[in-house]
């Protein structure tokens, strides 16, 4: 085979290669030095997938660090990623183990902090959603669910019942409004109920305390 392009990205250490008119994928700077490619060159091809395989973990690393740099994200999101960006499942784990043994990937502290940031605003249904849709283990939820008392969950979901009826009518349509905004929000129906009745418990006229 013959490498008939070498293109540098913007003003980056990586390049594409292009072998037989064909991409091959993105090659870090230090491996066209080590291996002396260069455009016009004729190289076996069996040599080549041994050296694309090497440099596939080295940019693969590279660029999942880079990703990391951005956003703050659990393994499954570094995965998701680099399956995105082409990589093949072996590239992918090797890729996630080094990482590992760099510290830098940790599922638990991940899902610390994303936890953190949802216990304000979201009940438990919504955080166990979420983290479930970020790939963080059963084992690692239920642990931090532990951390949620229901007086808690009562006591946030009030005052966002609150936050929904200032300015509002205490009707019983705006208590179903009410009710359905908190379950948007993950709150338990139970807990919904709670915190709705105890927004609207003055509502004049008929007992509407129904919810």
């Amino acid at each position: 085979m013959i490498i008939t392009k070498i293109k540098r990205i913007a003003s980056t250490n990586r390049y594409h290669l292009y072998a037989d008119e064909q991409w091959q994928g993105i090659f870090l700077d230090e491996i066209l030095a080590i291996y002396k490619l260069k455009t016009d060159q004729e190289i076996d091809e069996d040599e080549f997938r041994k050296i694309k395989k090497e440099n596939d973990r080295k940019v693969s690393f590279d660029m999942a660090v880079c990703y990391m740099e951005k956003y703050v994200v659990s393994q499954k999101g570094i995965k998701d990623y680099l399956k995105k960006k082409g990589f093949d499942d072996q590239t992918i784990s090797a890729t996630i183990e080094k990482l590992k043994d760099y510290g830098y990937v940790d599922d638990e502290k991940f899902a610390r902090n994303y936890f953190d940031s949802l216990t304000a605003s979201k009940g438990k249904r919504a955080i166990v959603n979420k983290l479930r849709e970020k790939g963080v283990s059963k084992e690692i939820i239920d642990d931090l669910l532990t951390e949620i008392e229901d007086e808690d969950e009562i006591f946030k979901a009030t005052v966002l019942a609150e936050k929904f009826a200032k300015n509002r009518e205490k009707s019983l349509k705006n208590k179903q409004k009410c009710l359905a905004h908190l379950v948007r929000k993950g709150y338990d129906y139970t807990v919904a109920q709670q915190a709705t009745n105890n927004v609207f418990n003055s509502y004049e006229g008929e007992n509407y305390d129904w919810i």
